[in-house]
């Protein structure tokens, strides 16, 4: 039985813009990068030789592991949203359209404005706005209006 959520995980090419991403321009905080080549890890991740560069992002009620693998070096994968197994992580934000207004003056590029609508059970109404980071990684960010 799942008792609990332990992380959540992406593979970056490079992890100080993964990082600059979510610290600097969302306003996470994440640990110091820690380099990891032991055998247990090793073991883990199924790469006899792997070399990993790790930081864990804390986001609320959650961590985001962000791992650059130095060694064996990935090649990147195309992260459609409509690709099966591409994935997306949302965050609930209290002003979708400053956030929107905010990140756009940095240079982050939406998909879309915030899009207004029903929620996923049909009710409420919410705000919706998709973009993407370092690697092509999604990111919806949501605004339930009370």
């Amino acid at each position: 039985m799942i008792t609990a959520t332990a992380h959540f995980s992406f593979s970056v090419s490079d992890l100080e813009a993964a990082l600059h991403f979510f610290c600097d321009q969302l306003g996470l905080h994440a640990t110091p990068i820690e380099d990891v080549t032991d055998a247990n890890v090793r073991q883990i991740v199924g790469f006899p030789d792997a070399h990993l560069r790790i930081s864990i992002v804390h986001i609320p009620d959650g961590r985001i592991e962000l791992i650059q693998y130095v060694q064996p070096a990935g090649q990147t994968v195309d992260s459609t949203t409509s690709n099966p197994g591409a994935a997306h992580i949302a965050f609930q934000v209290d002003d979708v359209q400053k956030m929107y207004e905010g990140l756009s003056a940095q240079g982050i590029k939406f998909v879309n404005p915030p899009a207004w609508g029903p929620g996923p059970d049909g009710t409420g109404l919410w705000g919706v706005s998709y973009f993407k980071g370092p690697d092509g990684i999604t990111v919806e960010v949501m605004q339930q209006k009370s």
